[in-house]
């Protein structure tokens, strides 16, 4: 079984659309799409209850939903170079081990998603899963008054990460700083995503070879590659590859999620087989 932990968010754009998002269904419906049985612990918003059972009903994920006030939700906007800016305008209450019910914390393979520093230090150290990995994207961001979101330090990242299977993080997340990840390497295995090169891997504090991308047929949407590419990641170290087989695998996982907008690109097991082949 696999199990997807964190806020579905509720991301708004320009246009007055939105979209459900969040690493946490990223991670489930990719994992779902896979055929893996699979079960997502989230927040939801009365206002965003319905749409997610829906779209978790559809693609056969368990679903339990804990309560909240307001879904967390992103304004979506880009600067003249294309740059992704959010301001966060609502943010449910985190998510502790307590949450997470008890028929659940015996997955095969867990992804943890933060997307709103919404994990507790109790969950991401509990017993919850045979494999775990933290996308720490979340972990690295904070906000201002106005709800402007900006880079931040993750000054728990080496307690945070002692019980996990591996942590991945995207270049854009650290700024380049390599350093930061060969130190946090040190503690569990981390896996730096590298957009259309990769992903690199680092173990015990310095970095151990790149895995090539798979190139998508067309790039349609960036949003949500490295959260599939997480969910790769767990399920492959869950049925036993190795580290470079895994992130592998995990390549080729990420890869369908950018031919189109949302969930809706990703991959069959058959498809992603054949691509590695």
């Amino acid at each position: 079984m696999f199990l997807a932990i964190g806020h579905v968010a509720r991301d708004e754009f320009p246009d007055g659309a939105h979209r459900l998002g969040g690493t946490a269904l990223y991670a489930a419906a990719t994992a779902a799409k896979l055929g893996v049985p699979t079960a997502l612990v989230t927040r939801v918003g009365p206002m965003e209850r319905d749409e997610l059972a829906r779209a978790c009903a559809e693609l056969g994920i368990d679903l339990r939903a804990l309560d909240a006030h307001a879904t967390t939700t992103f304004a979506f906007r880009w600067d003249d170079q294309g740059r992704r800016i959010l301001r966060l305008k609502a943010r449910a209450k985190a998510i502790a081990l307590r949450d997470v019910p008890r028929d659940l914390r015996s997955a095969d393979a867990l992804v943890f998603g933060s997307i709103a520093r919404e994990l507790s230090e109790d969950l991401l150290l509990g017993e919850a899963a045979r494999v775990s990995v933290l996308a720490a994207q979340g972990m690295l961001r904070t906000w201002d008054a106005h709800g402007e979101v900006r880079p931040a330090a993750w000054d728990r990242a080496e307690a945070d990460i002692r019980a996990l299977s591996a942590v991945v993080l995207s270049e854009e997340d650290v700024a380049g700083d390599t350093a930061l990840v060969e130190r946090w390497s040190r503690v569990t295995p981390v896996i730096l995503t590298l957009a259309e090169r990769g992903c690199r891997m680092y173990v015990e504090g310095e970095a151990r070879g790149r895995c090539d991308a798979y190139p998508p047929r067309e790039v349609v949407d960036t949003t949500g590659a490295g959260d599939t590419f997480a969910a790769g990641l767990a399920i492959a170290l869950g049925e036993g590859r190795a580290l470079e087989g895994s992130c592998r695998f995990a390549n080729a996982v990420a890869s369908f999620g950018l031919e189109g907008a949302g969930i809706g690109a990703l991959a069959t097991r058959d498809a992603v087989e054949r691509r590695l082949g």
